[in-house]
């Protein structure tokens, strides 16, 4: 598995090619994003619950609800990501 400061690396320097695609492309790119949410579900939920112990203590109850995923929100996140494919919004823009 990918450390956070690498995929936020290839994330960065996917960018570019990204923000110069058309619409179709983008739109594919988000609903293989949705899927892989999807895919790696209980991957990121696993990932998610050593998160949730490595805060508990050090913020307040309130972020801890935040950082904590369950099943629900990684479907919820999934379809945000769906939602966005489709529109306009963000075409162009880097």
């Amino acid at each position: 598995m990918k450390t956070t400061q690498e995929l936020m690396q290839r994330a960065k320097a996917a960018a570019p090619a990204l923000a110069a695609a058309d619409t179709e492309r983008k739109n594919r790119a988000l609903l293989a994003m949705a899927d892989a949410l999807e895919t790696a579900q209980e991957e990121i939920l696993a990932a998610n619950r050593l998160d949730v112990e490595a805060a508990r203590g050090a913020i307040s109850p309130v972020m801890l609800d935040r950082l904590a995923l369950d099943a629900g929100r990684v479907a919820a996140m999934a379809e945000g990501v769906r939602a966005f494919s489709g529109s306009d919004v963000g075409i162009g823009i880097t």
